[in-house]
């Protein structure tokens, strides 16, 4: 049992899903045994607190809700740091950890205490449920692995065997010359793949994009591409469900048969993971498609500004990244160390916020033990113990 900790979930961003199927978890397994604050703006392009939500937290009177429903609210998606209100009020808190899910990095680093940000946790081809996650010091470092002493990689090696064993039957994915059937795709063609960040109206994570939107980093990338080279764009699934994707085809026609948009995962199975196999290389933005790159062998290039494992021999710039590709002699990541990396992200980095085991001590000693071996074995298994079924 660890000491009482007082806890403070900072939410301008949340959505509706969000807060019922992760955060209300979260709360309700750290209220059982800390002091909880939960700061959270009125409903607004589908973030924060709305009436469908407060039948969810009726019963937890124990827990301190703060309803930041300024005039200026809508600011906090973006860029609270001019609201001296805001900090006035987290500094009366004083929290020991502060839990975010929050578009905005700046203001956090201003608050006191350990502050972390609620982040998905899937790393594809890998398959979780949909509302695992992780609790990480910032909002899309990916690949990131602490030094590791002997014994404890040698064990990671040890449990990637079964876990890449699972996977690789699980994903099933067609062969090269099937996917490009199914797509269309040019087979004379050096294939660069370029997956889609989910634009909507909820979604300000888009800020730290590289570029203002979808169509932008189309038409941007495709300039930088000569007619040896196709790119072929996955939609993310969320865009085709409720986007306007209207730019987006208005960028695409524009390049006159120089960029394909692949059919959704309805037509051509897992279409993204199935690219990231057989594309010459792909590029990502902040999406977490760098992961598949990684364990199926692709070559691949961020254009992000936030941290990428060195191991993952990521390309920050596109004429060596294509020139590589035309040479044939492309950086790639050590497989050993893929392997390794996966296995630490299982074992260690996230969880299933409804799972019973995920309780309070749990949930703190990820925030203050980062890395902790002890933890391993549970998470294996319960990774194991999920449906056959799952999100992929």
């Amino acid at each position: 049992m660890q000491r009482q900790q007082r806890i403070l979930f900072y939410l301008p961003v949340v959505t509706p899903w969000w807060f019922a199927n992760i955060i209300v978890h979260l709360i309700r397994s750290l209220a059982r045994i800390h002091d909880v604050h939960v700061l959270v703006p009125p409903s607004w392009c589908n973030t924060g607190l709305g009436e469908e939500q407060i039948d969810l937290i009726a019963d937890l009177d124990h827990v301190r809700w703060y309803l930041l429903d300024g005039s200026d609210h809508p600011q906090l998606r973006t860029d609270a740091s001019g609201q001296d209100d805001l900090f006035a009020l987290v500094d009366d808190i004083n929290p020991d950890i502060v839990l975010c899910r929050s578009a905005d990095i700046a203001t956090p680093t201003r608050f006191p205490g350990t502050v972390r940000y609620i982040m998905e946790g899937g790393a594809p081809p890998f398959q979780t449920g949909n509302n695992w996650i992780s609790l990480s010091p910032s909002l899309f470092d990916h690949g990131l692995m602490p030094p590791l002493s002997p014994e404890l990689a040698d064990r990671l090696d040890r449990v990637a065997g079964p876990l890449w064993a699972q996977m690789v039957q699980q994903i099933a994915l067609p062969t090269r010359a099937t996917f490009f059937e199914q797509t269309g795709l040019p087979t004379d063609k050096i294939i660069i793949g370029l997956p889609l960040e989910y634009e909507h109206e909820e979604n300000f994570f888009g800020q730290h994009h590289r570029y203002a939107d979808n169509a932008a980093m189309i038409t941007a990338v495709s300039a930088m591409l000569d007619d040896k080279i196709v790119l072929a764009l996955t939609n993310h699934p969320l865009n085709e469900l409720y986007g306007d994707n209207r730019a987006i085809n208005a960028a695409i026609s524009a390049q006159q048969g120089k960029v394909i948009m692949l059919d959704g995962i309805q037509k051509a199975g897992h279409t993204t993971l199935a690219l990231s196999q057989h594309c010459d290389g792909m590029i990502v933005g902040n999406s977490k498609s760098w992961s598949a790159c990684a364990a199926l062998g692709t070559p691949f290039m961020r254009l992000s500004d936030f941290a990428t494992g060195d191991w993952l021999e990521a390309y920050n710039a596109l004429p060596a990244f294509l020139a590589d590709i035309a040479s044939g002699l492309t950086k790639q990541a050590d497989p050993a160390i893929v392997r390794r990396w996966f296995a630490f992200h299982l074992a260690n980095n996230i969880f299933d916020p409804a799972d019973p085991a995920a309780d309070a001590d749990d949930i703190v000693s990820r925030i203050l033990q980062p890395v902790d071996a002890g933890r391993w074995d549970q998470a294996i298994a319960q990774y194991y113990a999920q449906p056959s079924e799952r999100a992929a």
